[in-house]
């Protein structure tokens, strides 16, 4: 979390307040307005067993919107994998070139980070519509990452949320990717399947009554 706290040029806050009333239920992972994530002590461990060296975490105290303490223990994650992982060939686009990134933004640099800290400001540009495609081969052993020009993102294998959903985990959503072994369904092919499954449900029933 050092790097960061260079590019703000500040400590990381070590509490925040939810805008909700106190209640029973509370996801296990929670998203900052900077898009960090608060885990839950939970979440923690899996993470540190199922992906051990990818994450580092920091205390964090969180509070209802009246100021009373949310019960439990949860800490600041920070992902420590950045990826460029998206298959552009097979989501028919050209990689971001980081020279006309730079040129665009509209803010020029002013800070002392290096190219490899520099990601953090590609938030800026998340630019990326449409289904999104991973290289299996860019990924390697990783099991949580954020995804380079997409920074916002958070990625996870499919080993790591069932992990994460055998430990009971609560509130997580996850969204499919594609890879050239599984493919997403085309917009044809999900018409298609919406549609057969509406004729299924018209079809009358044959059930009699005695």
């Amino acid at each position: 979390m050092d790097e960061v706290e260079r590019w703000y040029d500040k400590k990381l806050p070590s509490e925040a307040r939810l805008l909700s009333k106190p209640r029973k239920q509370i996801p296990e992972l929670i998203l900052t307005g900077a898009r960090t994530p608060v885990v839950s002590a939970g979440m923690k461990s899996v993470l540190e067993r199922d992906a051990a060296g990818q994450c580092e975490f920091r205390p964090f105290t969180l509070q209802w919107e009246d100021g009373t303490a949310v019960p439990g223990e949860w800490h600041l994650c920070n992902l420590l994998k950045r990826i460029d992982c998206f298959d552009y060939v097979a989501m028919d686009m050209q990689p971001p070139d980081p020279v006309a990134v730079e040129k665009s933004l509209h803010q020029k640099r002013t800070d002392p980070m290096s190219a490899e800290e520099y990601w953090l400001r590609e938030g800026y540009i998340n630019r990326m519509t449409g289904p999104k495609y991973v290289d299996l081969a860019a990924i390697g052993e990783t099991q949580i990452w954020r995804p380079r020009w997409h920074p916002a993102s958070i990625f996870v294998t499919d080993k790591l949320l069932a992990a994460l959903k055998s430990a009971k985990i609560r509130g997580l959503q996850a969204e499919r990717l594609g890879t050239r072994e599984e493919p997403l369904p085309t917009p044809a092919e999900i018409r298609e399947k919406a549609q057969s499954t509406r004729l299924k449900s018209e079809q009358p029933s044959t059930k009699t009554e005695a």
